[in-house]
């Protein structure tokens, strides 16, 4: 029995030892007082590897990590393929400090954070071909960019991809080359987008668009990314497919981070969870943000609940959708009791019967700042009308009082200016779920959310809400 059990632990122990990579190294003129690195590793599963590593007293450092599969390794930002059982030893460049002058004058300097002094790092001993390739790929199309900027000429977007697969072309490594030629094809995309941003689309021709056509959001490749490139992969796809269909590069739609449109594609086009459980997710946290819920978001959020897989992700859409459906148009808005200027308890019931237009706002918030001389005009526009009320509440928090007492006397505020920013009033934020600034609501006379998100002041749709809104019986 203790032989059999001796044999079942050998064999577990060397299950898990039998595919390890191992990557050593260092970074030119680094020691142990040097700042460290961080090594991300990322597969279908999502991030499978996220480690801080410190150098030694010789400026070298060591990292095993037990896998059976190949991976990109981000290794301080760069990314190195290493196959299972592989030995690397590799060379970082050295990262230095630089000052700059304050003030204007050369006695008085401060620090700025470490940079590359290069951004290429080489491996001692071997062909860097392999695991190097797609360091190389990204840093082409980087470089393209930032040398020629505006004067980036088609021709030259043309010769860095043929140049590129050549090279790629080079490995015997089929994994790899499948790997390589999605980043190849992924950064060619990349910089024809860069291209459209500086030039007017109707100079291009059809085929211009083709690449397109080459990458699939279902690649495997697609899971080697960090999250910073996945959400960049999505968001440039997305671009150049609507682009090719003949989309304005300055469309709302492509820019703004939370689009529909880009939710509704990744529904119907995408079955990698990784996008799916990450970008997805968050292109409805961000939409839910800053527009708040609503009915066609809602069609999308039961949707995107059924095809998450991950089971996190999947609970977080759905206590989303409940919490977001509860503050929205047509529900009633929830009461709130909050402190005014004198520290008396003032409610949303108090307001029975009127027009409630709500400014949510901070003294620091410039955006906030902007749009306030707006809802003041207005708050003095209808000071005599009794069936609206304008509310302004304060964010800022119990340390920022002061400050917030002596900002609504400098700029003359004194109709109704509540504090919602100490542990006793924070209740408002929660149950509005205010998660940026400024925020609008308007409320009917019979208690219920016009709008959660609702026009900033500035904009005469503003206006209009409150007009309709006073004519309604």
């Amino acid at each position: 029995m203790k032989t059999k059990l001796f044999s079942t632990l050998f064999l577990s122990i060397l299950s898990v030892s039998a595919f390890a990579a191992t990557i050593t190294g260092s970074r030119v003129g680094a020691n142990e007082k040097s700042s460290g690195f961080f090594v991300e590793a990322f597969s279908a599963k999502g991030r499978v590897l996220f480690k801080s590593l410190k150098f030694d007293q010789n400026g070298k450092f060591t990292l095993d990590f037990p896998t059976n599969e190949a991976l990109v390794y981000w290794i301080d930002n760069f990314p190195v393929y290493v196959l299972p059982n592989q030995n690397l030893d590799i060379i970082l460049p050295a990262r230095q400090s630089a000052t700059f002058v304050i003030g204007g004058s050369a006695d008085q300097t401060a620090a700025k954070p470490t940079m590359l002094t290069e951004a290429n790092i080489k491996i001692n001993g071997k062909s860097e071909i392999d695991n190097l390739l797609i360091n190389k790929i990204q840093l082409a199309s980087a470089d393209l960019i930032k040398e020629k900027k505006a004067a980036l000429s088609i021709k030259e977007i043309d010769q860095q991809y043929a140049d590129e697969a050549k090279l790629i072309s080079k490995s015997k490594n089929p994994g790899l080359v499948s790997t390589a030629n999605f980043y190849n094809e992924m950064h060619y995309m990349e910089v024809k987008l860069q291209y459209l941003r500086s030039h007017q689309p109707t100079n291009v021709d059809e085929n211009f668009f083709n690449i397109i056509d080459k990458i699939s959001l279902n690649n495997p490749a697609v899971n080697s990314l960090k999250a910073i490139g996945l959400r960049s992969l999505v968001t440039g796809y997305y671009t150049f497919w609507r682009l090719k269909e003949g989309a304005d590069i300055k469309d709302d739609d492509l820019i703004d981070n939370g689009s529909v449109g880009k939710m509704e594609f990744l529904l119907k086009n995408v079955n990698n969870e990784r996008l799916i459980n990450e970008q997805l997710s968050q292109n409805i946290i961000y939409h839910l943000s800053i527009s708040g819920w609503d009915a066609h978001l809602d069609k999308i959020m039961v949707a995107a609940i059924e095809k998450t897989t991950d089971a996190s992700a999947k609970k977080n859409l759905i206590e989303l959708r409940e919490k977001y459906s509860k503050v929205s148009k047509n529900a009633i808005a929830p009461d709130f009791s909050i402190s005014d200027v004198t520290g008396k308890l003032v409610n949303l019931s108090d307001f029975k019967g009127k027009v409630v237009a709500i400014d949510v706002w901070a003294t620091w918030c410039i955006p906030c700042m902007h749009s306030l001389p707006y809802f003041l005009k207005l708050r003095d526009k209808y000071k005599d009308n009794p069936n609206v009320v304008f509310v302004s509440i304060s964010t800022d928090n119990s340390k920022s009082k002061d400050k917030w007492l002596s900002f609504l006397k400098s700029k003359d505020m004194n109709g109704v200016e509540l504090h919602a920013g100490d542990e006793k009033s924070s209740a408002f934020e929660k149950a509005y779920n205010i998660t940026g600034i400024p925020r609008y609501i308007l409320i009917d006379r019979e208690g219920k959310i016009i709008e959660d998100h609702a026009p900033q002041a500035s904009e005469p749709e503003f206006e209009k809400l409150i007009e309709t809104a006073l004519k309604s019986k």
